[in-house]
């Protein structure tokens, strides 16, 4: 049994929380849909499923589109363990029925989300702060949510930044996942829709310095609650001997 990750980019990968679970005694299914790696046809053999981040448009029509779309929906409905991060958000949310928009300006770099009623009992995010920075990187939201979804965190720029549809399913809009140099990458990779936009990249990178110490240490409380909570070992046994 494995958690499958579903990576769409060499940019957007699993990373730290990839990482994290390795350490914490998971098996990972890395597959790769941009280079062409086939995803399972079915969830035999599967504890959950991330959907990772990556560049293209969540409405696009790719190969690997409508298989993965159809691998959430059958998760979902079998309460498989999700977690979908900024594109898979996207994607999980268009899977369930949910609408996705193109946000007017990106967020791209350090904004304050706040937590709702919810999100602050939620223990995914136990011991997050109720309003605090978070790396964003995204050029589309979640319009409205799939039906029985709840939000649980906002900003005033993108009003569902996580959320979750009944115990297993969860999404976050923004990237729990990164390293410090993967700020600076998607900055060089990204320098003419800053210009744009108007975005300064020193400011980004001046941010990152300043956040990054305390963004790894509450990433990897989340990541630990996303390892014993959502996708605990133990449900490696008991699907095994169902």
């Amino acid at each position: 049994m494995a958690i499958l990750i579903i990576e769409h980019s060499e940019r957007t990968g699993s990373d730290r929380l990839g990482m994290h679970l390795r350490n914490g005694g998971h098996l990972l299914k890395v597959v790769r849909v941009h280079l062409g790696e086939k995803l399972p046809s079915d969830l035999h053999g599967l504890d959950g499923i991330v959907s990772c981040g990556g560049p293209q448009a969540p409405d696009c029509d790719e190969p690997w589109v409508e298989q993965e779309l159809t691998l959430l929906r059958a998760a979902d409905e079998a309460d498989l363990p999700i977690l979908g991060i900024c594109l898979g958000c996207q994607l999980l949310a268009r899977a369930l029925g949910g609408t996705l928009s193109h946000l007017s300006k990106p967020e791209l770099g350090w904004f304050n989300i706040t937590l709702s009623p919810i999100g602050r009992e939620h223990p995914l995010l136990a011991g997050q702060p109720w309003c605090g920075p978070q790396f964003h990187w995204h050029h589309w939201q979640v319009e409205t949510l799939p039906e029985g979804a709840t939000v649980l965190a906002s900003n005033e720029n993108c009003n569902i930044q996580a959320w979750m549809k009944g115990v297993n399913t969860f999404a976050v809009q923004f990237h729990p996942e990164c390293e410090r140099g993967t700020v600076t990458d998607w900055i060089n990779d990204d320098l003419r829709t800053l210009h744009e936009y108007s975005i300064d990249s020193q400011t980004i990178e001046s941010d990152s310095d300043r956040f990054f110490p305390d963004y790894v240490r509450l990433t990897e409380r989340f990541f630990d609650a996303v390892s014993q909570i959502l996708m605990p070992m133990s449900s490696r046994f008991t699907r095994q001997n169902v």
